[in-house]
């Protein structure tokens, strides 16, 4: 049996643990640079406020009903995020880590049990729900089914329908959806197609015109047809609202494969104009691209820059990119950031209101053993000295090592990265669990 757990309101509630005073209050919280709501618990929906809504412009409506805004802490979510994981692989044996608020949990099909199969799973769960919450302070929903797909669907059964995302009365209230449990035909007769995982906007678009409009209609829908119009990931889908397993155990990406692109990138809080200051930028976004590239064991080929100005800003605008190939495939930081940061200063032209600029690491492999250039000079201290670099960076959290390019300026005796490109977060909590100068004091 497959188990799907997903953090209710995941980053609304990361923020209530360290914050007591803030049980059952609205809670929104804000995507980078302040920008718009990209999370929001079940009291701050009541009070009609949804995700995508742009922030500046419901500020003040937020002021006056009391919303607790946060900027993304992004460090606390991913420290809270291992902290389930961890919990997890203690009850089951595989854990597929979907997502920074998702798991999926793979239990054997067990014969021998005395009693009832689907109870015994429906306690698991409840066991395990209970569990989190109380060594985390999360509140998640659990679906539980055969497959992927039909997990997936459980656990949005699970969490409920209506605004106060109140459980059906199957589940017993106790945010645990079982499969087995269910009137199943019922369930997927009453279920939109669009809702299920998989099926996008154009797959959704294209149903609707054959006349099929729920999970049902899907599941009746022949393979050789979902093969043609739906590609190989659509048959799998319809195969798995039938019951059968056609998914497995997915590291990688969906369907197995190695992602084929990383990009970074984020817009500056404010303009900007010296090519410095987007150096810098530029070499922190390279160390998170290189970061995400080496915890997949890839190694990339290429590497693209792309400068731009705000389209939708006054003045004269300017866009460009460049891309180069490197002699062989590379993991080593400084040699990507180098090349990242010559391509930069052949793109950039003075006197631009700068607005974003952005890295991209293409041709990834996963090859151990890489054709090297007989011309290059390889030192062996490369990959042992990125191990050590990303070891400090993991144990004493990311970011504590940089490149000497990202420090731009000196203010009295300390270093400071320039305000201008960083990420706009004015309503950052602290970082609880990973600063031991932001660390929570009991009264």
């Amino acid at each position: 049996m497959v188990f799907h757990i997903d953090g209710n309101s995941f980053y609304a509630s990361c923020e209530r643990v360290f914050r007591p005073d803030l049980y059952k209050s609205p809670i929104a919280v804000l995507s980078n640079n302040d920008g718009i709501i990209v999370a929001l618990n079940a009291e701050c929906k009541a009070l009609g406020f949804k995700r995508g809504d742009v922030f500046f412009q419901v500020k003040h409506r937020m002021e006056k009903q009391g919303v607790q805004v946060f900027s993304s802490n992004y460090t606390l979510y991913a420290d809270m995020s291992a902290r389930m994981n961890v919990i997890y692989s203690r009850i089951a044996a595989e854990v597929e880590v979907y997502s920074i608020d998702e798991s999926f949990l793979f239990f054997p099909d067990w014969k021998n049990t005395s009693g009832n199969l689907a109870e015994v799973y429906t306690l698991i769960g409840s066991d395990l729900k209970n569990t989190v919450t109380r060594e985390t302070g999360i509140p998640v929903s659990i679906g539980i089914a055969p497959n992927k797909t039909l997990a997936k669907m459980c656990n949005k059964l699970a969490k409920g329908t209506d605004t106060f995302g109140v459980c059906p009365s199957y589940t017993k209230g106790v945010g645990v959806c079982n499969w087995l449990s269910l009137d199943q035909d019922k369930e997927l007769a009453n279920y939109p197609v669009g809702d299920i995982w998989g099926i996008g906007w154009s797959k959704t678009a294209f149903l609707k015109r054959h006349g099929i409009h729920t999970a049902l209609d899907l599941k009746r829908y022949p393979l050789h047809k979902a093969k043609k119009h739906l590609t190989i990931t659509g048959m799998r889908t319809v195969q798995e609202l039938n019951g059968v397993r056609a998914l497995g155990t997915d590291t990688k990406g969906e369907g197995g494969q190695a992602r084929q692109v990383i990009m970074v990138s984020r817009s500056f809080q404010k303009p900007v104009y010296a090519i410095n200051d987007i150096i810098a930028a530029l070499a922190e976004y390279t160390q998170e691209a290189v970061n995400r590239m080496r915890e997949g064991g890839l190694s990339c080929r290429y590497i693209s820059v792309y400068l731009m100005t705000n389209a939708y800003a006054e003045g004269e605008q300017y866009c460009n990119y460049m891309t180069c190939e490197l002699p062989y495939h590379s993991k080593y930081l400084p040699q990507i950031t180098a090349a990242a940061n010559e391509m930069l200063k052949r793109i950039y032209r003075p006197n631009y209101k700068y607005r974003k600029v952005m890295i991209g690491l293409t041709g990834l492999s996963n090859d151990p053993h890489p054709q090297l250039d007989l011309f290059e000079n390889h030192a062996p201290i490369n990959e042992p000295l990125m191990q050590a670099f990303d070891t400090i960076n993991s144990r004493y959290g990311r970011g504590t090592l940089k490149l000497a390019c990202g420090l731009v300026k000196k203010i009295g005796n300390t270093a400071e990265t320039n305000a201008d490109w960083q990420v706009k977060r004015d309503y950052l909590s602290p970082r609880y669990t990973t600063n031991i100068n932001e660390i929570p004091v009991a009264f």
